[in-house]
């Protein structure tokens, strides 16, 4: 891939997949939102193009570009408390994406078109039932996209994407709280019934190239393909191993919580993405992590 368009580029997964990319030599053209710092810090070779405010203007920077590939990876998760922030997840997840398909069908020869989707779009037996306005909105562009395919011939695909994990990692997530903590620490849970995917975000970055790869090679005939670990656990099974096998000594109390709404027990799996399957050991990984966070509270207390 010698020139490509990231979007979401300054988040966990398209710092990370910008990174991969640039090491292999691409010409990578970083779209963000207003913040871009971790870009600028650690992957300093992307042309970096913030469209805070201008979603639309992605389709004439992709005419411009012309790129071979785009990974569409931006979004925002949260629910909206007012009218900024319902604009910006309607930005994000919807017109971005929108206008992006509209430069891409323009070009002469479009792009590949590689999109992050989430299993919160389904139901367990496939059918659409997003269960947050996040996954309404990812599910609302999937239905873009596969406009686009047909229509324009777009070569796209959907990666159907679960919970991540990786070293790197600053986003408000269980995993870190728990590596992070000090022994003995309380944590209130559900009673962690709900069965879960893990899977680290090198893995993942794999599996966007290898899509992309796919895609170009015209080598993938359907839209949806998921990026799932081989062996699902429950939420309580997987914290239980985290805080043995870290020796974290957290005293974590189920049940003390009640389920989110509308909490997904036995998520959604499609068909496997062809050719790529899981190769980090998300539980090995967690424990290398707490073991360094916990030798680095050591050193600070000295």
């Amino acid at each position: 891939m010698r020139r490509v368009i990231v979007t979401g580029a300054n988040g966990f997964m398209g710092l990370a997949l910008t990174r991969r990319l640039l090491a292999e030599g691409a010409e990578v053209h970083a779209f963000t939102g207003r913040n871009h710092d971790s870009l600028e810090r650690e992957a300093s070779g992307a042309e970096i193009h913030s469209l805070h405010g201008r979603p639309l203007e992605a389709a004439e920077l992709v005419r411009q570009i012309k790129p071979e590939t785009i990974f569409h990876l931006a979004t925002v998760v949260a629910e909206p408390n007012d009218a900024n922030g319902l604009g910006a997840l309607l930005e994000a997840n919807i017109s971005l994406g929108a206008s992006l398909l509209q430069g891409a069908s323009q070009c002469t020869k479009p792009p590949v078109f590689v999109n992050a989707g989430s299993y919160w779009q389904f139901d367990t037996d496939g059918s659409h039932l997003p269960n947050t306005l996040y996954a309404a909105t990812k599910q609302a562009f999937d239905e873009l996209l596969q406009y686009h395919r047909r229509k324009y011939r777009v070569p796209a695909a959907t990666l159907i994407l679960y919970d991540t994990f990786g070293e790197a990692d600053t986003r408000k997530k269980l995993w870190r709280s728990l590596l992070t903590s000090p022994a003995g620490t309380d944590f209130a849970l559900s009673p962690g019934e709900q069965r879960i995917h893990v899977v680290h975000v090198d893995d993942v970055v794999e599996a966007f190239l290898h899509a992309a790869s796919l895609l170009r090679e015209e080598k993938l005939e359907g839209s949806h393909y998921s990026v799932h670990s081989l062996h699902p656990r429950s939420l309580r099974e997987l914290v239980e191993s985290i805080n043995t096998a870290a020796d974290l000594q957290l005293s974590l109390k189920w049940g003390a919580l009640p389920y989110p709404a509308d909490q997904k027990f036995e998520p959604y799996v499609g068909e496997p993405l062809p050719g790529w399957s899981p190769r980090v050991d998300v539980l090995d990984a967690m424990v290398r992590y707490g073991r360094n966070a916990a030798t680095l509270q050591e050193e600070k207390a000295r």
